[in-house]
C-alpha cells in the first residue's frame, strides 16, 4: 500500500497505528477508543480531551455530546461557571449550561437553585415581578405571589402609593416602586 509499517492509520482517525499503540495507548482499529462520539485524533490534536475517557471533565456528560450537541466545554465540568455542573444543568434543572443566567432575570442559575427559585423562569411565583426585582428591589418573596398575605399579588401592589403598581413601575415606566417621586420633580410617578 506504499505506507511503512506502523505509519498506517487503520481506523482513519488521524493517528498512525504506531502512535496509537506506543504513545497514546488507544485502539488503532477503532477511531473512537472511548466511544464518546469523538475520534481519537480529534480528541488529541484539536480538543485536547482524553481519548481513553468518555467524559474528560468527569461532569457526567460524554465529550461527544458536549462538543457536538450541547456546545459545552468537555474540559470544564461547569462551562458557564454558575456553580452547577453541565450535567446537572442538562439532566436535573433543565437550564442552559452555556449561560450563567438561563432565564435572564439577573440571578445566576446557581443563585436561584440555592434559594429554591426556578432558574428557567424569570418570575418563579408568577406575580409579574422578576425574581431578581423581588429580592433586590422590593424585598418581597420570589416564592410567594402575595408576600404580605393581604390578598393582593406583589406585582399589583403599589408599595410607594404613587398610583402605579410595582410591576408597572419596574416593567413599563422604569421608576422605583419604593419611591413615590423617582425623578424628584415634586410629582408622584403616577401623576
Amino acid at each position: 500500500n506504499g505506507i511503512a509499517d506502523g505509519k498506517e492509520d487503520t481506523d482513519s482517525d488521524g493517528l498512525s497505528d504506531e502512535a496509537e499503540l506506543n504513545s497514546h495507548n488507544t485502539n488503532p482499529k477503532l477511531a473512537d477508543s472511548d466511544l464518546d462520539g469523538l475520534s481519537d485524533g480529534d480528541e488529541l490534536n484539536t480538543l485536547h480531551t482524553d481519548p481513553k475517557r468518555a467524559d474528560s471533565d468527569k461532569d457526567g456528560l460524554r465529550d461527544g455530546l458536549e462538543v457536538n450537541i450541547l456546545k459545552t466545554n468537555p474540559l470544564e465540568a461547569d462551562t458557564d461557571k454558575d456553580g452547577i455542573s453541565d450535567a446537572d444543568e442538562v439532566l436535573v434543572h433543565r437550564t442552559d449550561p452555556t449561560k450563567i443566567d438561563s432565564d435572564q432575570d439577573g440571578l445566576s442559575d446557581g443563585e436561584e437553585i440555592a434559594i429554591n427559585t426556578n432558574p428557567s423562569s424569570a418570575d418563579t411565583d408568577k406575580d409579574a415581578l422578576s425574581d431578581f426585582d423581588e429580592l433586590n428591589v422590593l424585598g418581597t418573596d420570589p416564592l410567594s405571589k402575595d408576600t404580605n398575605g393581604d390578598g393582593i399579588d406583589d406585582g399589583i401592589e403599589d408599595s410607594d402609593f404613587d398610583g402605579l403598581s410595582n410591576s408597572d413601575e419596574l416593567n413599563i415606566y422604569n421608576t422605583k416602586p419604593k419611591e413615590a417621586d423617582t425623578d424628584k420633580d415634586g410629582l408622584n410617578d403616577g401623576d
